[in-house]
């Protein structure tokens, strides 16, 4: 998801400062979503956002301080946000790619069936991902003279059972979702 979708999203979430966002990016799980958090780029794509009119501000002052623009969603943004979330969510072939999450978490604006379908979309796609997984094809590779051909394969399995447990947490965690979600 782009740093404007995702900016948009905060602001109508709440009335925020540029401040308020780039803290959040800046934040254990903002720096998971992989979009640059540098002060720089949040008011530039937030200049940008307002010229388009999908947010508009207003300032706070601030005595002893600079003034502080809050950031407010406009009925343009509100649009955009809603166009961007309708958009078919198409699972990456990485699970921790970070655009389920954001996507997963905008769908306060949506109906819980869009919610639901959400999941069900990440979801069967983490479970055809993980039988796929489950079926690797081991072949004999040609390793450099000096590679120890034992000791490789037990790293390359460690990094595999070591993926295959991450996704499986991942599957199970949508499931949890899933359930809360229909029950």
């Amino acid at each position: 998801m782009k740093l404007e979708h995702v900016l948009l999203g905060f602001v109508a979430m709440r009335p925020c400062t540029g401040y308020d966002l780039k803290r959040w990016l800046a934040s254990e799980m903002g720096r998971m979503t992989g979009l640059p958090g540098q002060q720089s780029q949040i008011y530039r794509t937030l200049n940008r956002m307002c010229a388009d009119g999908w947010i508009d501000y207003t300032l706070e002052r601030n005595e002893g301080r600079p003034d502080a623009k809050v950031y407010r969603l406009t009925e343009a943004g509100e649009h955009e946000l809603r166009r961007r979330l309708a958009e078919p969510y198409v699972p990456s072939p990485d699970p921790a790619d970070p655009e389920f999450l954001m996507r997963y978490l905008f769908t306060v604006f949506l109906t819980k069936e869009e919610q639901i379908a959400l999941v069900r979309t990440e979801l069967d796609a983490r479970r055809a991902q993980y039988e796929r997984f489950l079926a690797r094809d081991i072949r004999e590779e040609p390793w450099l003279p000096g590679i120890d051909r034992t000791r490789m394969v037990r790293l390359l399995d460690h990094v595999h059972d070591g993926k295959g447990r991450a996704l499986l947490s991942h599957v199970r965690w949508l499931e949890d979702i899933l359930k809360e979600l229909t029950t």
